[in-house]
């Protein structure tokens, strides 16, 4: 056979190890570590196309990877991630398969993202998605409405929100649901306490789904059909938030769920949060990640400078 049919293979079979690597060493949630796996075997794919002549890992150096960044021309955003993705697979293939390897993508420099404020919904606006999300049923229309809000009130990511299981709500001594625990990036579990919206859009979700989940402990499930009990996808909701935006009448680029937490974060910060209370809130690791509201702040900020006294 020739190293054409060889390669492939050589390099794809070496990842099989890697996703439980991540998810055993790295502590990395489950949507990372797909995303690391595709990057992954991506690359390894163009690598058997692109590079007959590399029949291992260790074979691949950071012109390689140069060559195949300037083929993609990927996003910024998506030009850290691939970095990311390549130096974790580096130390796996290192530490866990022995190989002796090139340093690849530590010679990469990350692409420094573009300075943006972000984009959100004003509470008016989200009353008007709300009030346009629909579903195939009744029951669909209900649960998709509560998603919806439930993003929104709480600043949760999708994949938190979706993964919520009902043992990890905890209720106010009158049954209403008082705080959360969610599973966030890092594979590491915070504490969310709810809104009043989300108070209140909770617990009468919890009330509706029992009467038709007996069993289960998925909170945003299907509630019919083969897949009751399972969770919803987040690009099923992604559809739902991109569809209502239209009948909205309000810009596409503001209607997608992770919108919804720039939006959360943004009212947190408007109400005069400080952004160490909004970085806990998200669960953000690093200060600098919620610096991005940190525009929302002047009247604070002015406020704070009016309140010294005058010397003079």
């Amino acid at each position: 056979m020739t190293a054409t049919t060889h390669t492939p293979s050589v390099l794809t079979d070496v990842l099989k190890g890697f996703a439980g690597y991540l998810k055993r060493e790295e502590g990395l949630s489950p949507g990372t570590i797909r995303q690391y796996g595709a990057d992954c075997s991506r690359l390894a794919n163009w690598l058997a196309e692109h590079r007959l002549q590399i029949t291992s890992w260790s074979d691949v150096r950071a012109r390689d990877l140069r060559a195949y960044v300037d083929q993609q021309e990927p996003e910024p955003a998506r030009n850290r991630r691939l970095l990311a993705s390549w130096r974790k697979l580096w130390t796996y293939l290192s530490d866990v398969e022995g190989l002796t390897m090139h340093p690849g993508p530590t010679e990469i420099k990350r692409v420094k993202l573009p300075s943006r404020q972000p984009q959100y919904l004003t509470p008016g606006e989200v009353s008007r998605l709300l009030g346009a999300v629909d579903g195939a049923s009744p029951e669909q229309t209900k649960r998709n409405k509560a998603v919806v809000a439930f993003l929104y009130g709480t600043g949760c990511r999708i994949a938190e929100a979706l993964s919520l299981t009902v043992d990890k709500v905890e209720d106010n001594f009158d049954g209403t649901p008082h705080k959360i625990r969610v599973i966030g990036k890092g594979n590491k579990e915070r504490t969310i306490y709810l809104s009043p919206t989300a108070q209140r859009v909770l617990k009468e979700w919890l009330a509706y789904r029992q009467l038709y989940i007996a069993e289960g402990l998925t909170v945003f499930c299907h509630l019919r059909g083969q897949k009751q009990g399972q969770a919803i996808t987040a690009r099923s909701i992604e559809r739902v938030v991109q569809t209502a935006g239209v009948r909205a009448g309000l810009a596409p680029e503001k209607c997608t769920p992770h919108k919804l937490r720039h939006s959360h974060a943004t009212a947190l910060v408007k109400a005069g949060r400080r952004l160490e209370e909004v970085q806990e809130i998200l669960g953000h690791e690093s200060i600098a990640t919620t610096r991005i509201y940190a525009h929302l702040e002047p009247e604070r900020l002015a406020a704070a400078a009016a309140s010294l006294p005058d010397i003079l």
